[in-house]
């Protein structure tokens, strides 16, 4: 009867042991996904860059959390974070698409979207939807940028060219096999710095307000409640630093 009673302790003592090791495994085998842009977050010489990633990790240490940063196409970053609970995406375009499908925890970035041309290329400057329907667009497939032309009535058998991503899109562009890029300016300048191709000159209209959107990191929204709650409670505790505020507009 001792024998039994000793035994039963010590099940319940593993059992619980072993809740709080599964417990403890689920709130660190968070996994955050990025398609890499040098504006934001992007991965060089064995680390994680860009003030995308200092939020993130920042947001992370507040909550007392640990997550796996991989890179990988949008398409592919989107549809893991679509799917799979415990994984954030960063930086996402908050859209009403999109929106039931995360929970949204802080803003990484102010974009914005215009038709952009090589000024080498004159022919090819449009200033509105309208025009830009007889061009053809390089867009990524399943982005914000993709929906919203889709919404206005691109389509891909007529003015839209589906790439894996933003390497392949400016590889196109600057070819002059497509005629424009319907993306955020200064994302393309960056990314022709980086080439050493400072020299090739883009046109585009003036940046509207009304055209400015927001990036996030988001979560799946399948998660643990618990984790998103902490998520959530330190992102509104790191909103309030100046620290936050130069990573923001940087």
């Amino acid at each position: 009867m001792r024998l039994t009673k000793h035994l039963l302790i010590l099940m319940l003592f593993a059992s619980s042991s072993l809740f709080a090791v599964e417990e403890q495994s689920t709130e660190n085998n968070l996994v955050a996904v990025a398609n890499s842009n040098r504006l934001l977050q992007y991965y060089e010489n064995g680390e994680n860059k860009g003030p995308s990633i200092e939020i993130l990790q920042a947001v992370l240490k507040e909550a007392q959390l640990d997550a796996t940063v991989k890179f990988m196409p949008w398409v592919r970053a989107f549809s893991t974070a679509k799917n799979n609970p415990n994984t954030l995406i960063f930086s996402m375009i908050r859209t009403p698409e999109r929106e039931a499908d995360f929970h949204w925890i802080i803003q990484v970035s102010n974009l914005s979207r215009v038709f952009i041309s090589l000024a080498s290329k004159p022919e090819n400057y449009v200033d509105t939807m309208q025009q830009a329907k007889h061009k053809l667009i390089a867009t990524i497939v399943d982005s914000a940028s993709y929906n919203e032309l889709i919404s206005h009535g691109f389509s891909e058998q007529e003015n839209l060219y589906r790439v894996p991503d933003w390497e392949v899109m400016v590889t196109l562009f600057e070819s002059g096999k497509v005629d424009l890029i319907y993306a955020e300016p200064n994302s393309i300048k960056h990314i022709l710095e980086r080439r050493g191709k400072e020299s090739v000159t883009l046109r585009y209209k003036a940046i509207e307000s009304k055209k400015e959107l927001t990036s996030y990191i988001a979560i799946n929204k399948s998660t643990d409640i618990e984790i998103v709650k902490r998520l959530q409670q330190a992102a509104r505790k790191f909103e309030k630093t100046a620290e936050y505020n130069r990573l923001l507009f940087e």
